[in-house]
């Protein structure tokens, strides 16, 4: 069988931008946002109704522990409620605040001359439990608890933001609030916005993005970001854009209700980071060709489809779906066109002829043991064991709790951090979610 081409590993320049040059260059400035024991969790836009709970006592206090060891890496950490309330005071002072909280969030507009950033993040009582004069509970603003993951609203690239937009409705607040922040907060003045993903009318989640060198840029498509950005980032950014499959499909469209295979493979993030110059952490088995359709998860599903009581056409979909996961695809800087010359290649396979290293979550994989993946792959992958931050090239942050992928990191000459997740990974996000570098390098 013909050997399929191979995409060469790009050759990192002498940059000058103070924008981010790779994921893992030195941290120098972030974006965070902690959780607040004053936080509001109640949501309508997607039916959810009474799905409210308790305030994130713990994961706020966890949150300042991670806030802590960015700091003592050197890096400056900046809030989002700070730079809203910038943005606020800005807006003010140039007659547009009004204007813009009409259009963006008409409810709010009577408390126009009293809102704060932390009335814009629902963590103050003007938007809380308020009543009519019937005493009828009067809905004003969705909670925005999503905005804890600031990687999802924005990424920075070499050349610039890039703005993302949400398909959940519940979570479309929350970009546009970072919208308002880029255009009036005097500390994000400097960063040019060079694609914003509301303007385009299509799906981007910055879990998805991570930044390879100042000329690559990989992109996480199907759940959360719609393939159809990858050939505009690559005309707008000027650089190669190699798009990772998520889940097959033409364009991304919101589901009232999320499957086990989403959370599984919801970002780029969620399955594959970058640790090192020549290393990654990566799920295992997904994001390699030889085991499509053969991994441990889908011959458990093919065992399960002869189960009378089992659901045979949601199994067999689950099935599918799965050996869809991984495969890449590398659309040209400047032009977006498709490169079909790199052949049928998944993630993994892509990169290792880079020579970097993969280690994967829940340490070596020994063929297929299936309850090794389920006892401990899918345990450590739970919580977030391949979404890590890079403070430094070989040094991140990471959640504790996945000690097989910390030996694995570890044994390939990473230096890795833990500090205590346990109220913030059911969120589904890890620590490369909670940040949202400004400048690297």
């Amino acid at each position: 069988m013909q050997q399929a081409p191979r995409i060469p590993y790009p050759k990192s320049s002498v940059s000058t931008s103070p924008y981010v040059v790779s994921d893992i260059a030195p941290l120098r400035r972030v974006i965070v946002n902690a959780p607040s024991p004053t936080d509001y969790h109640l949501e309508v836009a997607t039916g959810n109704f009474l799905d409210y709970n308790p305030p994130p006592v713990e994961a706020a206090s966890q949150h300042k522990q991670f806030e802590r060891l960015l700091r003592a890496s050197g890096a400056e950490v900046l809030s989002i409620e700070q730079l809203l309330d910038d943005a606020i005071e800005e807006a003010r002072a140039s007659g547009q605040f009004t204007t813009w909280l009409r259009a963006t969030m008409p409810r709010l507009a009577p408390l126009a001359n009293s809102i704060t950033g932390a009335t814009l993040l629902t963590r103050t009582r003007q938007v809380q439990f308020q009543t009519d004069a019937e005493g009828v509970y009067r809905h004003i603003v969705d909670h925005r608890l999503g905005f804890t993951f600031t990687r999802d609203v924005a990424v920075m690239t070499p050349r610039g933001l890039v703005l993302g937009n949400f398909a959940s409705p519940s979570r479309r607040g929350e970009a546009s609030l970072m919208r308002f922040a880029t255009e009036f907060a005097p500390s994000l003045r400097d960063y040019p916005v060079v694609f914003d993903g509301m303007e385009e009318g299509l799906c981007l989640v910055g879990g998805d993005l991570q930044v390879v060198d100042e000329r690559t840029l990989m992109v996480g498509v199907g759940h959360c970001t719609d393939p159809r950005v990858a050939p505009l980032l690559a005309r707008r950014l000027q650089m190669d854009v190699i798009t990772v499959q998520m889940r097959k499909g033409d364009a991304v469209r919101w589901k009232p209700s999320y499957d086990l295979l989403m959370q599984l493979f919801l970002h780029l993030d969620t399955c594959f980071t970058r640790v090192d110059d020549k290393l990654a952490v990566a799920l295992p088995y997904f994001l390699e060709a030889e085991y499509a359709d053969n991994d441990p998860l889908t011959r458990f599903l093919k065992g399960l489809v002869l189960e009378p009581t089992v659901d045979a056409e949601q199994a067999r979909a689950a099935i599918s779906s799965l050996a869809d996961i991984g495969w890449v695809r590398r659309f040209r800087a400047g032009s977006g066109e498709e490169d079909t010359t790199i052949g049928r290649l998944k993630l993994v396979d892509l990169v290792r002829p880079w020579g970097w290293q993969v280690a994967f979550v829940g340490g070596p994989t020994d063929g297929f043991d299936m309850e090794h993946f389920f006892r401990i792959v899918l345990a450590e992958h739970q919580k977030q064991a391949s979404n890590l931050v890079a403070t430094s090239p070989g040094h991140v942050l990471a959640y504790e709790g996945a000690p097989r992928t910390k030996t694995a990191l570890e044994a390939c000459g990473a230096k890795v951090q833990t500090f205590n997740g346990r109220d913030l990974w059911p969120w589904c996000g890890g620590p490369h979610c909670l940040t949202l570098p400004l400048e690297r390098g």
